[in-house]
């Protein structure tokens, strides 16, 4: 037992004497390869290091060399593998913008159908949660609508078309938070309006039920809480917007929560004449 003990301490020590050994030489390597003047000896240094998945030095030498080898047959060859460097690095923006200067310089690649792809999908998974900002979701979706146009018989364009899809339902989602956020604070024209956009700008999307479920609530509010001579006008917009969200869904959830808004409204309207309103 003892021995079988100093023979597995043995051999850890080797191992690790071994990689020790083995770092310190390929630092040696690296830092011979920085203070190198031979742009060729350290691009081919760089394109091992990506190749063994050491993106971080990869980057560092590509970044360095990049200037000096535009105009050599490399410079293909290094742009699209700085980019997909930055990518395994998760350094998605300047990913998006590498690929994106690969399509641009290179059209007729056979690599750049692949990189205008990848400039897209970089852009997606740039996408923050939905409650920040969205502007790389637009860019997404106008890279992906672009690849398509120009790609339009690749094998990828289903697959982009998916992740539109993805991407305008977050957009969707953060657009109907936000209107939610307006009803939540009784900014009930805003809601309305809000509700009414989501509904516009994504007629597809699975919150347009609920999004034209709180616009009727919206209006009744707003038709509530108006001053007198502008009730029969606003009251009358609700019932339309209950009659048209009938229409629309007549299975609907919503429809039984909805039925104390329509009485109120309709009995309201029966009661009431409008009125000349003169401010």
């Amino acid at each position: 037992m003892y021995l079988c003990t100093m023979f597995f301490r043995k051999l850890t020590y080797c191992t690790l004497f071994v990689a020790v050994v083995l770092l310190s030489a390929c630092n040696r390597e690296y830092r011979n390869i920085m203070r190198s003047h031979d742009t060729m000896l350290r691009y081919e240094f760089a394109m091992r290091m990506f190749e063994e998945g050491d993106n971080r030095r990869a980057l560092r030498v590509f970044e360095e060399i990049q200037p000096f080898m535009r105009g050599r047959a490399e410079f293909g060859d290094l742009t699209f593998t700085m980019a997909q460097a930055y990518f395994r690095s998760r350094d998605y923006f300047m990913a998006a913008h590498v690929y994106q200067t690969y399509a641009r310089n290179f059209p007729t690649s056979e690599r750049a159908e692949e990189a205008f792809f990848m400039a897209a999908y970089s852009m997606m998974m740039d996408v923050p949660y939905f409650r920040l900002d969205q502007t790389n979701a637009h860019n997404a979706i106008r890279q992906f609508q672009l690849f398509i146009n120009y790609y339009s018989h690749s094998p990828r364009v289903r697959e982009a078309n998916e992740h539109i899809d993805m991407l305008r339902l977050q957009l969707a989602r953060k657009d109907f938070a936000i209107a939610n956020q307006y009803y939540r604070r009784s900014l009930y024209l805003a809601a309305s309006i809000a509700f009414r956009n989501v509904m516009r700008d994504f007629p597809e999307t699975r919150f347009r039920e609920e999004a034209m479920y709180m616009m009727v609530k919206s209006l009744f509010y707003y038709a509530h809480h108006s001053i007198r001579p502008r009730q029969f006008e606003r009251f009358t917009n609700t019932l339309e917007a209950y009659q048209h969200f009938e229409r629309t869904f007549p299975e609907s959830q919503f429809l039984s929560r909805l039925q104390s808004y329509k009485t109120r409204t309709t009995t309201f309207l029966e009661r009431n004449q409008p009125l000349t309103y003169n401010p």
